[in-house]
């Protein structure tokens, strides 16, 4: 039941800031469509977490984190795969379809909570070991 409950507090909290960032962008008459200017803001940090993430990597690759790096194997290859910018995308497809289920209560709520189970799914699979 413990771990139940856990799960139930992470994705409340999470769909609680999903929540609040649809409200936002409907109190102020945010549009979240592909050309407007938030989108192309959206699109100009996604391009700067690019630059900066390549040049982090690079860093991290060095000195004792390159060693643990080749200790770790194929570990630390599963959490390599997670890209700030596919993240985001991911992120702003979840803000715009928020916004058009909030016509639908009922369906918005049950998408919500299959969300974050999916997100809760994900994070568990990084977990596991691999040989």
């Amino acid at each position: 039941m413990r771990g139940e409950g856990q799960e139930r507090f992470r994705i409340r909290r999470w769909l609680l800031r999903s929540l609040a960032l649809v409200a936002t962008c409907r109190e102020f008459g945010i549009d979240l469509d592909a050309g407007t200017p938030q989108h192309r803001d959206y699109l100009k940090v996604n391009r700067i977490f690019e630059r900066v993430e390549s040049v982090v990597k690079l860093r991290f690759k060095q000195g004792l984190v390159g060693v643990a790096d080749d200790t770790l194997g194929r570990v630390d290859d599963l959490v390599a795969v997670w890209s700030v910018a596919r993240a985001r995308d991911a992120a702003w497809t979840q803000a715009q379809t928020l916004r058009a289920l909030g016509r639908l209560p009922a369906l918005q709520h049950d998408y919500l909570v299959t969300l974050g189970r999916i997100v809760g799914l994900a994070g568990r699979g990084l977990l596991i070991p691999t040989l």
